[in-house]
């Protein structure tokens, strides 16, 4: 799909960037693994089954996240020897 349109192009930029911070996120929960987990005002013990169980549905949640099914890149327009726009 091709377009100019600018406030479209602006959003899927936004959703880029909200994608990549969510999995950013959810990476970090699951790299340290030794550090204890806050969720508002429990707290859960690093090395605790809750703590593993939160971790696994975790990356359960990155696998299905995975990457976006989409990319987006900017195309230069070609002009021809009228300087029309193909």
């Amino acid at each position: 799909m091709q377009t100019d349109d600018q406030e479209f192009i602006g959003f899927v930029e936004q959703l880029q960037e909200w994608h990549a911070g969510q999995v950013a996120q959810l990476r970090l929960i699951t790299e340290n693994r030794t550090v204890d987990l806050r969720l508002n005002d429990l707290e859960v013990s690093a090395g605790s089954d809750i703590a593993k169980g939160l971790r696994l549905g975790i990356e359960i949640a990155l696998q299905r996240l995975g990457t976006l099914p989409f990319t987006v890149r900017e195309e230069e327009i070609e002009e021809d020897s009228d300087g029309q726009a193909d």
